[in-house]
């Protein structure tokens, strides 16, 4: 963490983090009732970065970064951001198998990546979708949803040049890494709020609390 974590208290950090854990949980419950899909979750963490150095950061974060799956999905209110659900490479292909009995090398190029994209959309729609809207539930807190868009690591840098994130800013990184129980499969589910979000995130936080 850099700035004292943005500039949070080590209880509102607490609160924040509490609130991450019950909603990536709550995420992955849903995974599990919608889709039968179980995945494990780690601990949430919480960074501050400057929004310039934010593709460094996740560069350093995740191994083979620039040829990895992402899919952004940006939002508005109270809080303006952006959250990622990011595949490694190769694990788009294992992840068909939860939505098609035939082995995905059986698939023709054309309609396997249009399986992936299909593949990568509905478990971000869940995943993204769960966990934003219940951090920002229990924060008592308003957002839209613009619609969910399909990136390689290697256009990451590009999203932040045409976002409304500045790059002197301080950017609230909030991500989380999970597996697959039953598949060879792993990804990391990263929310960034924008420096504009911190004092409504402040005062948000000491509702939460009770202060």
């Amino acid at each position: 963490m850099t700035d004292n974590a943005f500039m949070l208290t080590d209880m509102e950090l607490d609160a924040l983090r509490e609130t991450m854990n019950i909603s990536f949980g709550s995420a992955a419950a849903d995974l599990a009732d919608i889709m039968d899909i179980f995945i494990q979750l780690t601990v949430p963490s919480i960074s501050s970065v400057d929004v310039s150095h934010l593709p460094d950061f996740v560069n350093r974060e995740i191994t083979d970064f620039s040829t990895s799956s992402v899919v952004q999905q940006k939002y508005d209110g109270d809080f303006e951001g952006m959250a990622f659900l990011i595949f490694p490479y190769g694990n788009e292909k294992e992840l068909i198998s939860y939505f098609q009995d035939s082995d995905a090398d059986t698939f023709k190029s054309d309609q396997l990546i249009d399986l992936e994209k299909e593949v990568l959309l509905e478990i971000s729609n869940i995943l993204i979708g769960a966990c934003i809207g219940r951090i920002f539930e229990m924060l008592n807190s308003r957002i839209s949803y613009q619609p969910p868009q399909i990136l390689s690591g290697t256009d990451f840098d590009e999203s932040f040049v045409s976002s409304e994130l500045v790059g002197n800013d301080l950017a609230i990184t909030m991500n989380t890494f999970f597996s697959f129980e039953d598949r060879n499969t792993k990804g990391y589910l990263i929310l960034i709020n924008s420096q504009n979000s911190i004092p409504h995130l402040k005062k948000a936080l000491a509702k939460f609390i009770g202060e």
